[in-house]
């Protein structure tokens, strides 16, 4: 009760501090196609679930995503490390 009163308060801060800007809706073609897409992928679930766990895809997903983007993780790493000058990485 208490997380939903802190995260209540945060959304309307947020809404009331970016009110300013103006962001228009997508046309109706792309939200139904979005929204079907979504039905079809979680219509599905169950079908999913007889051949890979939910809990797998849950760990495998990051993982993947890491690697798709491995060189891209190791300069932001190599960034962060830099900054530490106790390392004294150069």
């Amino acid at each position: 009760m208490i997380i939903t009163l802190i995260l209540n308060a945060l959304r309307g801060l947020l809404f009331g501090v970016f009110s300013w800007i103006n962001i228009p809706g997508l046309p109706d073609e792309i939200m139904n196609g979005v929204n079907n897409f979504l039905d079809i992928i979680f219509g599905n679930l169950s079908l999913l679930g007889f051949f890979i766990r939910p809990v797998t895809l849950s760990i495998v997903i990051p993982i993947l995503i890491i690697l798709l983007n491995f060189e891209e993780v190791y300069k932001f790493v190599m960034w962060i490390l830099k900054k530490i000058p106790v390392l004294n990485i150069k």
